[in-house]
C-alpha cells in the first residue's frame, strides 16, 4: 500500500494538475463561470457555446509559440496565468529559441539560455530551458478528456468529428514536443483519476512506442479534419497541419540520433528510450512520403509557397503577412494592445539603445550569418582576420539575408531608419554578434504603440519542402524529386538551383544549410542541431560576433573584425545535452529513467 501512494503521489507530481481527480473545483479555474453557477463537466459538454470555450482553452495551453512571450513567468504556471492569455513559448520563460542555437544571443543578462550555453543545465533547473514541460500535460489531459466526452455531447456529427481531430492533433502537437527533447515520454491515452493510477503504466514508453502514437494521432486527425476553415476560424488545426506534425515526426525519427543501433550514450537495458536500437533507411522513406502527403494537400487546403512578392520581398512577406497561403498553423493568442507592451518579446527583438529605451535585444552571431550564400549560390568569401568591404559582402548576399537580419547601416522601421552597428554608435552597444534579430518585427510595430502583431506562426509549408528533400535524399539519393523540392525554395528567393552533380553527402550539407536560412528564428535550429548530431561543434564551440568600424578616408566605408565576445564566448554543449533530462526530484521517486548523462 506504500508504495501505491508514492506512486500516485509521484506521477501526480510529475505531470502536474493535469491528472489531478477530475473535479468540477478543477474546471472552474479554466472557465468563465457566472457568479452562483456551479460549472461541472456535463455543463460543458452540454452545448456547442460550452464546448468552444473547453477548446479555446485547450488551444490556449496546447499550442507552444516562437515568441518569447509569457503571462506566468514561471516553470509552474497557474490556472489563472494561462487563462490571462497563454502561457509559453519553445524556449524557456523570457528568451526566444534563437539564444538557445548559434543563430544569436539574448543579451539580457537574466536570459535562460546563458546556463544553457555554458553546459550548465542540469537536473535541478533544466525546468527554466522547457517552460512548457508541464504545460503540455494540461492539454494532453484535455485532449483526453475531449475525446472520451464528445460523442454524449448534443451537438452535430460533423462538429463532434472536427474537435476530434483537433483533440488528436493537438495531442500529437504535444507529444512531438516532448519527443525531440526527452526522447521515450509517458504514454497517456486517457484521462486519470486517482485510481486509474494505481494500474495504468506510468513508466516511460520506447521511441518506436513513442513515434508510433503520435504518427497514430496524427493519422487519425488527418481523416477527421477539414482542410480549411473560413476566415473567421483561422488559428484552428487543419488537416495540413496533422500531416505536417506527421512528417516532422518521422524525420526526427529517421534522422542519426534517434536512428542509430548505437546511442550517444549508453543506457544499458533503456536504450530503447533513446534509439531505435537499429538503423532502417525505411524511416528516412516513411518520412518522405509523409512530406509528400503534406505537398499533395497543399493545394486542397489552398496553401502555396509565395512566390510572387519578388525575390527581395517573398521571404518577408511569409513571416509579417498574417494568414497568408503559406502559413498552415499561427498562434492566435497575442492581440492588438498587447503585442507592445507583451514582456518579455519586445525586451528581447527590439535592439537596445536610444531607438526603443528600456530593450534589450537579441543579438545574431557571425556564425550564422556566415551560413548566408551569395545570390549566385557560392560560398561568401569571409576573411577571418577582417576586411574592409562589409556593406559590400552584406550587399552580395542571398535576399532572404536582408529581410532576417538587422545588420550596418539596414531599414528597421519608421523608427529606426538606419541601424548603426559601427563602434561609438548607440545602436552598436551590447551587440556583442554584430547584428540584432530582424525577423517577426513588424514594419509598423514602435516604442510606443502594441497594435502592429507579430506573426506568431508554428507550422509553414515551406518546412515540408525542406523534410521532403533531405529525406528522399536519405532514402534514395538526390533524385529529381529531391532537387525540385529544395530548389522550390530556393528559387522564390532569388537563389539559384543546386549543382544537379552533388553526392548524396554534398546533398545532405546543402539542404542542411538551406533548412538552417530558410527556417531561422522559427525555433528549428537547436533540433535540427541535436538531431543531426552536429550540436557539439556547431551549438557548441566558439561563438564570433563583428567588431565593426566607421572609416571616413578616402571615402566613408566601413571594416570587420571577427572575434569571440567575453559575453558570448565558448559554449558547451555536452554529449549528455542531445536529450534533456527529467528533474532529478522526479526521477529519485523511481517511476522515470533518466537520460545518460546526467
Amino acid at each position: 500500500m506504500k508504495n501505491l501512494v508514492v506512486r500516485t503521489i509521484s506521477f501526480c507530481t510529475f505531470i502536474g494538475i493535469i491528472l489531478l481527480s477530475h473535479s468540477c473545483e478543477r474546471f472552474e479555474n479554466f472557465l468563465d463561470k457566472p457568479p452562483g453557477v456551479d460549472v461541472n463537466e456535463d455543463t460543458i459538454f452540454s452545448n456547442q457555446t460550452q464546448i468552444e470555450t473547453f477548446i479555446a482553452t485547450l488551444y490556449r495551453e496546447g499550442l507552444h509559440s516562437t515568441m518569447a512571450i509569457n503571462d506566468g513567468n514561471s516553470p509552474n504556471p497557474t490556472a489563472a496565468s494561462l487563462a490571462n492569455g497563454f502561457f509559453g513559448h519553445s524556449g524557456s520563460a523570457n528568451i526566444s529559441s534563437v539564444g538557445f542555437s548559434d543563430e544569436g544571443q539574448g543579451v539580457a543578462d537574466w536570459g535562460d539560455n546563458r546556463n544553457f550555453n555554458k553546459g550548465l543545465v542540469n537536473v535541478t533547473n533544466i525546468h527554466w530551458s522547457d517552460m512548457r514541460h508541464i504545460v503540455r500535460w494540461y492539454a494532453i489531459r484535455r485532449a483526453n478528456v475531449l475525446l472520451e466526452r464528445i460523442e454524449d455531447a448534443p451537438v452535430p456529427q460533423n462538429y463532434k468529428d472536427q474537435v476530434k481531430g483537433e483533440a488528436y492533433a493537438i495531442r500529437a502537437m504535444n507529444y512531438f514536443e516532448m519527443f525531440k527533447r526527452y526522447g521515450g515520454v509517458p504514454i497517456i491515452d486517457k484521462r486519470l483519476g486517482t485510481t486509474d493510477i494505481l494500474d495504468y503504466p506510468l513508466g516511460r514508453r520506447s521511441i518506436e512506442d513513442v513515434v508510433n502514437f503520435i504518427v497514430t494521432d496524427c493519422d487519425q486527425a488527418a481523416a477527421l479534419l477539414p482542410n480549411s476553415y473560413p476566415s473567421n476560424m483561422r488559428g484552428r488545426v487543419t488537416r495540413g497541419v496533422a500531416l505536417l506534425i506527421k512528417a516532422k515526426t518521422l524525420l526526427t525519427a529517421a534522422s542519426p540520433l534517434f536512428n542509430t543501433a548505437t546511442p550517444y550514450l549508453d543506457l544499458g537495458e533503456h536504450n530503447n528510450l533513446i534509439c531505435y536500437g537499429n538503423y532502417e533507411v525505411s524511416r528516412w522513406q516513411k518520412a518522405a512520403d509523409a512530406a509528400k502527403a503534406v505537398l499533395d494537400w497543399a493545394a486542397q487546403g489552398h496553401a502555396s509557397l509565395i512566390t510572387d512578392k519578388g525575390a527581395d520581398k517573398n521571404y518577408k512577406y511569409v513571416w509579417e503577412t498574417h494568414d497568408n497561403p503559406e502559413i498552415l498553423l499561427a498562434n492566435k493568442f497575442l492581440t492588438a494592445g498587447r503585442a507592445r507592451n507583451a514582456h518579455p518579446f519586445t525586451h528581447i527583438l527590439f535592439p537596445g539603445g536610444s531607438a526603443f529605451p528600456g530593450t534589450y535585444g537579441t543579438t545574431i552571431l557571425f556564425n550564422f550569418v556566415r551560413r548566408y550564400e551569395k545570390r549566385d549560390g557560392t560560398p561568401q568569401t569571409w576573411d577571418m582576420d577582417g576586411g574592409n568591404d562589409l556593406q559590400q559582402k552584406y550587399e552580395e548576399l542571398d535576399y532572404r539575408f536582408k529581410q532576417t537580419v538587422g545588420y550596418n547601416q539596414c531599414y528597421w522601421n519608421a523608427t529606426l531608419p538606419v541601424v548603426n552597428l559601427y563602434e561609438g554608435h548607440g545602436h552598436y552597444n551590447n551587440c556583442w554578434g554584430g547584428h540584432w534579430q530582424r525577423k517577426f518585427v513588424p514594419d509598423a510595430i514602435n516604442n510606443s504603440s502594441g497594435n502592429a502583431i507579430p506573426h506568431n506562426y508554428l507550422y509553414r509549408l515551406a518546412d515540408a519542402y525542406l523534410i521532403y528533400a533531405e529525406a528522399l535524399n536519405e532514402a534514395q539519393g538526390p533524385i529529381q524529386a529531391a532537387q525540385d523540392a529544395v530548389n522550390a525554395i530556393r528559387n522564390r528567393s532569388g537563389q539559384p538551383n543546386l549543382p544537379s552533380n552533388l553526392t548524396k553527402e554534398q546533398f545532405r550539407e546543402r539542404v542542411r544549410n538551406e533548412r538552417t536560412i530558410e527556417l531561422a528564428f522559427e525555433n528549428n535550429r537547436l533540433w535540427d542541431a541535436t538531431r543531426w548530431m552536429t550540436a557539439e561543434s556547431e551549438i557548441g564551440g566558439d561563438m564570433y560576433g563583428l567588431r565593426i568600424k566607421r572609416v571616413t578616408t578616402p571615402s566613408v566605408h566601413f571594416t570587420y573584425e571577427p572575434y569571440v565576445p567575453t559575453q558570448v564566448g565558448t559554449r558547451v554543449f555536452r554529449r549528455g545535452m542531445y536529450l534533456h533530462c527529467f528533474l532529478q526530484a522526479e526521477v529519485d521517486k523511481g517511476y522515470l529513467v533518466q537520460n545518460p548523462g546526467w
